[in-house]
């Protein structure tokens, strides 16, 4: 939660550059819809039936209490074409990009194709 705040707090940045951030969880919708009120300018998706996880390869299998999944840390940067730009999958589990440099990336690898 503490990434989602840092992305929350930098949101004029991300409006500046015409990005919208969707943050994809593993949560149900009613979990999601308490996580989307605390993050209003974010875009959270409730993906429990791992759709969209599985499709961008975000699941970190047995990782969670009581072996349980969760969601593995992974940054697309997607164009307005549906394009995928950039992607970001750090090798430890714990690293997240810091909201600098998401738009560093944001500036270099999307720019052009707004």
């Amino acid at each position: 939660m503490t990434e989602l705040g840092e992305l929350e707090r930098h949101h004029e940045e991300f409006a500046r550059r015409n990005t919208r951030v969707v943050v994809a969880s593993l949560e149900g919708t009613e979990d999601a819809k308490k996580t989307q009120a605390d993050f209003p300018h974010l875009v959270v998706v409730a993906d429990a039936q791992r759709g969209l996880s599985s499709v961008a390869d975000a699941i970190h299998p047995r990782s969670g209490p009581e072996r349980g999944d969760t969601s593995a840390p992974a940054t697309l940067l997607v164009d307005r074409h549906g394009t995928v730009r950039w992607e970001y999958r750090p090798a430890r589990f714990l690293t997240r990009l810091s909201p600098q440099e998401l738009l560093a990336a944001i500036d270099q690898h999307v720019a052009d194709s707004r």
